[in-house]
């Protein structure tokens, strides 16, 4: 079940949600309006494949974090961005987020395919929602800290988890700015049927 905005207001008073800061004029009928932050990272140009299983691959694809108010995105370029907000759910609620209509409009995309806030996010610890960003308009896109950028759909679930994500060791939690993939923390080469390790 969807929650609408009235559900979403009384999960946050009751601790089961966490939306920090939580603010009422951003709740929408069915989800609440998350802010961009200001901690930013680059994808970086480059020859070499990037390996999903190899954590050196996988860093030399991104420059370091930056604090920006002001991006200017390019057509068809990446950046990692993250939610002004702090996020957490229970393991009675799973999240979506989506796009903005005004924005989508521009060719922002929000992004790239991982949408799902699984339940037990941020428990414990709210964490900052790591937003894949891309312009596919053919002007530059100004993204500016602060503005609303995407939305937040909380689902219940008939029964919470039996394993949430904040079990997962290679999960996100904790963080207050965006982070590049972990993919090689929780899947060897091995489990893949492949020769080899992460390095």
């Amino acid at each position: 079940m969807v929650l609408t905005d009235e559900l979403i207001a009384a999960t946050v008073r009751s601790g089961e949600v966490v939306i920090s800061p939580f603010d009422v004029r951003r709740s929408r009928p069915a989800s609440q309006l998350l802010s961009l932050g200001n901690r930013f990272v680059r994808a970086e140009a480059g020859d070499a494949p990037i390996d999903p299983f190899r954590r050196s691959t996988v860093e030399a694809a991104f420059g370091e974090p930056f604090p920006a108010d002001t991006v200017e995105l390019s057509q068809g370029e990446f950046i990692l961005g993250a939610t002004d907000e702090l996020v957490a759910l229970s393991p009675r609620y799973s999240g979506r987020i989506t796009g903005m209509s005004h924005l989508a409009r521009l060719g922002l995309a929000v992004h790239v395919t991982s949408d799902l806030i699984s339940p037990g996010f941020g428990f414990g610890a709210p964490t900052a929602i790591t937003l894949e960003l891309v312009n596919q308009h053919p002007r530059p896109v100004l993204l500016r800290s602060g503005m609303p950028i995407c939305h937040l759909q909380i689902h219940a679930l008939e029964t919470a988890s039996a394993r949430s994500y904040d079990q997962v060791p290679s999960g996100y939690n904790g963080s207050a700015q965006p982070t590049v993939s972990r993919y090689w923390a929780e899947f060897t080469v091995g489990e893949a049927g492949l020769p080899g390790g992460a390095e």
